[in-house]
């Protein structure tokens, strides 16, 4: 016994549990809620010139958009996010709002830029508008350099007369200039201009003058802003929804750790200790990247945990086979963590791969999700790969022989002796080829019925992807359908679907066909009177938008992951993964269809983390193939099916943990989480389970109907492919 690798060993776990107690809390507390969580709203505006004809430039977008950031500061609003997107849009996300009604108003407004004078102005300051943005000639202010190379800013006025009188009223006297009430510059008048132009002086930096031309350029060319996507969230069902997606995702967490270490044994409780260091970690860097959690990001944080077991169940499961085959444990534990090392990164770089897509065609709450997912990928592999072995191999190694088999969960029945297990040729006691027929079937049973169901009904499209309006409410009191619908009718309101569930009646839920007004959206929140609803409303432009994105963002991760596969494997391979993961989607989409439910941006968020899942399993098992493939002598199609069998089953340990693991937050969320986020609880616990059994039934026995047509040869493909 080693004492001195047991203390360390020891200390580690004892260091990592007291940071994490220590500083969890004040990292909670720092790190930024959006507005489905905290309450508010979000807008998506859509940009474009108030005068006819004029060109709406990159320039005068960004403006607008640092405009409407310093409105929101001046009307008291914390850490606003204001962005740009695209061509013409800004999207503005404030959470915390209180005075909702009073903020949109101002926010709507278009910037304006006005030149002031203190002429006249008995209480000082500059309260006179002397010169409005759309006197200056459109995109006429430039950046020039004067004789001593400082940089200067150029101006051009339309009316030449009025800007003369200007200049000599105020001759030697300030200018100053504003966009909206925010003071930018204040220049002195130094001169008569006659020709309608002047520069302006005092810029430090080019850097200045570049800002102030922007602005300048932004005032001849005020912007009108049309809400095109809004959401509303009521800080009551916020602070709700936290709470019960905490509660299930938590609950889950707790039955994974519990699950491990019984299972697992030792390498189980290393497993816990690493799921905790990575959590603490992972909160760590969400609050030094200032992220802002959102419900989504807080249901891939969950489900990143379970995910982030799966490496530790790899290596695991790899040393439990070479404990089986006779090997030491300090031999086992060194032999599986190597060999497990490479399926570990595949199948995590492929699952990056589907989330960069989520990232690249996303926007709002869907990027909040693909970071969170792509952190919680690239932590676990330091967290639950690296520093897993270091505490495992620490602590076989300090206690040395006292170590058994059992503390690893392998029976001393299941150790063969090394020599014999390399002499028998081992076999899979059950037929996956076999089976893959009745998956075949099934999967093409239920999507076909999906497809008849579309044809016959259409999809039932939710807001997000089909227009219109939708609002979700807890009412103070029970109401009936006859009595909403009354109600709607005396607001003057369109027509809508409406729904009274809850026990009590109280829940309620109304989809409006037609895109709500501003003015609208207000009359129905004063009718509703409550502080526990949301309210989501899309342009028509905007769900087109999202339809289209949700299939190119599909597709190209699915194009991706073939170029990966192709690439660390063969075609055959990349082939084999990429129909199961077709087969895995459609069969979701399928689903979808027939159980009626509701498809929204967050369903698409769904199915391309089942992508990334689905391929990580698959990959597992291509692994075992080409593993196999070094020693196999394939000389019948036969033998290509008893190899598949074999790697399936050699496998299936992994499989069958790994989808129990990630399974049981999914499931905790869906029981108990947000409503707003059933869709995608929904999606994510059907392509789990039919994502492990494509893997199984399909991917692999796809493969091996593949490679069976060149039985009798290894192509040079595989023979790499077994040395790889």
């Amino acid at each position: 016994m080693d004492a001195k690798r047991i203390i360390a060993c020891v200390a580690a776990v004892a260091i990592v549990f007291a940071a994490a107690a220590v500083t969890t809390p004040g990292i909670l507390k720092d790190i930024r809620l959006g507005l489905d969580l905290k309450g508010g709203f979000e807008i998506l505006y859509r940009a474009e010139p108030i005068e006819e004809g004029a060109e709406l430039t990159h320039d005068a977008l960004k403006e607008a958009a640092i405009s409407l950031a310093n409105r929101a500061d001046a009307l008291g609003i914390a850490e606003p996010q204001v962005e740009t997107e695209g061509r013409d849009r800004i999207r503005v996300s404030l959470a915390g709002v209180e005075n909702e009604r009073e903020v949109r108003d101002i926010m709507k407004k278009p910037a304006e830029l006005t030149f002031r004078s203190a002429y006249g102005c008995e209480s000082g300051g500059f309260c006179r508008i002397e010169l409005y943005g759309s006197d200056f000639v459109e995109n006429s202010a430039s950046v020039v350099f004067d004789e001593l190379m400082r940089p200067v800013v150029s101006i051009e006025v339309k009316d030449k007369k009025k800007f003369e009188e200007v200049s000599r009223r105020l001759l030697g006297q300030q200018l100053a200039i504003y966009l909206d009430d925010e003071l930018i510059s204040a220049p002195t008048v130094q001169g008569v201009f006659t020709d309608g132009k002047a520069t302006i002086t005092g810029q430090r930096t080019m850097e200045e003058a570049e800002r102030l031309k922007d602005i300048i350029n932004l005032g001849s060319l005020p912007l009108r802003l049309t809400e095109l996507y809004t959401q509303k969230v009521g800080p009551t069902l916020g602070q709700q929804s936290l709470e019960k997606t905490l509660t299930g995702g938590l609950i889950g967490c707790a039955l994974i750790l519990l699950f491990i270490i019984l299972y697992y044994r030792l390498p189980g409780a290393v497993a816990a200790v690493s799921l905790v260091f990575y959590s603490w970690v992972l909160l760590a860097l969400f609050k030094w990247m200032n992220v802002t959690m959102t419900l989504p990001g807080i249901a891939a944080f969950v489900l990143g945990i379970g995910m982030a077991v799966d490496a530790n169940v790899i290596t695991a499961e790899r040393i439990k086979e070479e404990i089986r085959s006779g090997k030491t444990i300090l031999s086992s534990i060194k032999a599986g963590s190597r060999t497990s090392l490479r399926t570990i990164m595949d199948a995590n770089l492929t699952t990056i791969l589907a989330a960069l897509m989520m990232f690249l065609i996303g926007r709002g709450s869907v990027r909040g999700f693909a970071v969170i997912l792509i952190f919680s990928i690239l932590t676990s592999i330091v967290t639950n790969v690296f520093f897993s072995r270091l505490l495992l191999s620490l602590f076989a190694r300090g206690v040395g022989r006292a170590v058994t088999p059992r503390w690893f969960g392998v029976r001393p029945e299941q150790i063969k002796d090394i020599r014999d297990s390399r002499k028998q040729a081992e076999k899979s006691p059950v037929d996956f080829v076999g089976k893959s027929r009745w998956m075949f079937g099934t999967s093409g049973l239920v999507i076909i019925a999906g497809l008849v169901i579309t044809l016959a009904f259409g999809m039932n499209y939710g807001v997000d992807f089909s227009a219109g309006a939708r609002v979700d409410a807890t009412l103070d009191r029970p109401v009936t359908e006859e009595e909403l619908r009354d109600g709607l009718a005396g607001l003057g309101l369109p027509e809508a679907v409406v729904t009274v569930g809850g026990e009590d009646g109280r829940s309620v839920s109304l989809r409006f066909k037609d895109h709500l007004t501003h003015e609208a959206e207000l009359a129905l929140t004063d009718y509703l009177d409550t502080d526990n609803l949301e309210v989501n409303t899309v342009d028509p432009t905007i769900a087109r938008e999202l339809r289209n994105r949700a299939v190119v963002a599909v597709l190209l991760a699915c194009l991706l992951i073939v170029l990966y596969v192709a690439f660390r494997f063969e075609w055959r391979f990349s082939v084999s993964g990429v129909a199961a993961l077709f087969m895995t989607a459609l069969f979701v989409i399928a689903a979808f269809a027939i159980l009626r439910t509701e498809v929204n941006v967050t369903f698409i968020v769904a199915v391309l983390t089942i992508i990334g899942y689905a391929i990580n399993d698959t990959i597992v098992i291509f692994d075992r193939i080409r593993e196999n493939l070094r020693f196999a002598k394939i000389k019948q199609p036969q033998d290509v099916v008893d190899l598949v069998n074999l790697s399936t089953w050699q496998t299936l340990g992994r499989s069958v943990n790994t989808l129990l693991t990630t399974l049981l937050p999914a499931i905790g969320i869906l029981i108990l989480g947000s409503a707003s986020l059933r869709p995608f609880s929904i999606a994510i616990v059907i392509g789990l389970v039919v994502g492990a059994c494509g893997s199984l039934l399909i991917a692999a026995p796809l493969w091996g109907a593949l490679r069976k047509r060149t039985a009798g040869r290894l192509l040079p493909a595989a023979e790499e492919a077994g040395k790889a």
